[in-house]
């Protein structure tokens, strides 16, 4: 009843996974700490750089630990992470606000697809560069 894998492949997946949600509460905390999650409302919703900027820190550093398959996992906890934020802040909207689920699922859609663009394409280019390197000794 291991609930750590014995297989290296999926020892490196598991350790990036941790290490980049990690990675990705502790950017968030700096960001709020700061007040510095604002970002640009668009006529297609919210874009948030700094946001995006932790998702690419996170997610390269997830690919450079997992080193393969990582990029699908990386989007999935992305969009599940958005998807649970936009709950929990359905769920403690007033009840006057009964239009808010549609108002809040249009504005964070935009920032959500780009989190999951920058998701993939940084664990992407995580995997590539750690299969570049030189295996450790």
């Amino acid at each position: 009843m291991a609930f750590i894998p014995t297989d290296p492949v999926q020892r490196r997946l598991l350790a990036g996974t941790v290490a980049l949600l990690l990675l990705l509460v502790l950017t968030a905390l700096t960001f709020v700490a700061r007040h510095a999650l604002d970002g640009w409302m668009t006529p297609l919703g919210l874009v948030a750089p700094l946001d995006l900027l932790a998702v690419a820190v996170s997610m390269g550093a997830g690919g450079v630990i997992a080193r393969h398959g990582f990029r699908g996992w990386a989007v999935a906890l992305v969009v599940i992470a958005g998807l649970a934020g936009a709950m929990a802040a359905y769920g403690t909207a007033p009840p006057a606000m009964a239009h808010a689920g549609r108002w809040m699922l249009r504005n964070t859609a935009l920032q959500l697809l780009l989190s999951a663009a920058v998701a993939w394409a940084a664990a992407h280019a995580g995997q590539r560069w750690a299969l570049r390197r030189p295996p450790a000794a």
